[in-house]
C-alpha cells in the first residue's frame, strides 16, 4: 500500500488497511479488531471516543460506529426513542440509536466506497470528524436525559440552545 503525490492512497485492498496506514503515519492510537475492523481512539470535546470502522466488503460499505457509554444504573424509559428521533431529525449526516442490552447511545455513519479505487487521506479525516462532531454535537442532549431529567423536549431545549447575539 502506498500514498500517491495527491495523497491517496493507492491499491484494491481491504480499505480498513487503508485506515490503519493511515493512523499509523498519524500516531493514533488503534486496535485492529479483525481483518475487516479496527477501532481508533480519538478525543472529543466531551469525551474521548472508539470509533470503529467496519467494512462490509460484498456491499462495498464502511460502516463507522461510536457509543455512548452511559451507567448501566439508570432505568430508562421509552421517551428515549422520542428523544432519539428527535435528535436524528437534527443530526447532519448518520444516525443515533439506543442499544437496551448495553444501555447505551450509538451513533452510525455509513457510506459507500463502491468503484472506487482508492480513498484519499482527505476521506478518511471527514469520516473521522464527522463522527467526533456529530457525537460531541449531540452528546450533551443525552447527557441531560440520562443524568438530569428524563424528558425529551426538556433534554433538548437544554442541550442545544442557540445562541443570539455576541456576548
Amino acid at each position: 500500500m502506498s500514498f500517491d503525490n495527491q495523497k491517496k492512497i493507492l491499491s484494491k485492498n481491504n480499505p480498513i488497511d487503508f485506515i490503519e496506514e493511515y493512523v499509523l503515519n498519524y500516531e493514533i492510537e488503534k486496535v485492529r479488531a479483525s481483518r475487516d475492523e479496527i477501532v481508533i481512539f480519538s478525543k472529543g470535546v466531551w469525551r474521548n471516543y472508539d470509533i470503529s470502522f467496519k467494512w462490509d466488503s460484498k456491499r462495498k460499505i464502511i460502516e463507522i460506529i461510536t457509543y455512548f457509554e452511559m451507567s448501566k444504573k439508570n432505568r430508562i424509559n421509552k421517551s428515549i426513542y422520542s428523544l432519539i428521533s428527535d435528535v436524528n431529525k437534527k443530526a447532519t449526516v448518520g444516525f443515533f440509536n439506543y442499544c437496551t442490552e448495553l444501555n447505551t447511545i450509538f451513533f452510525s455513519y455509513k457510506f459507500s466506497i463502491k468503484g472506487q479505487d482508492f480513498i484519499s487521506i482527505d476521506q478518511i479525516k471527514n469520516f473521522i470528524n464527522i463522527v467526533i462532531s456529530e457525537c460531541d454535537r449531540f452528546f450533551p442532549v443525552f447527557f441531560v436525559f440520562f443524568y438530569k431529567k428524563q424528558d425529551p423536549i426538556h433534554a433538548l431545549d437544554i442541550a442545544l440552545l442557540d445562541t443570539i447575539g455576541e456576548a
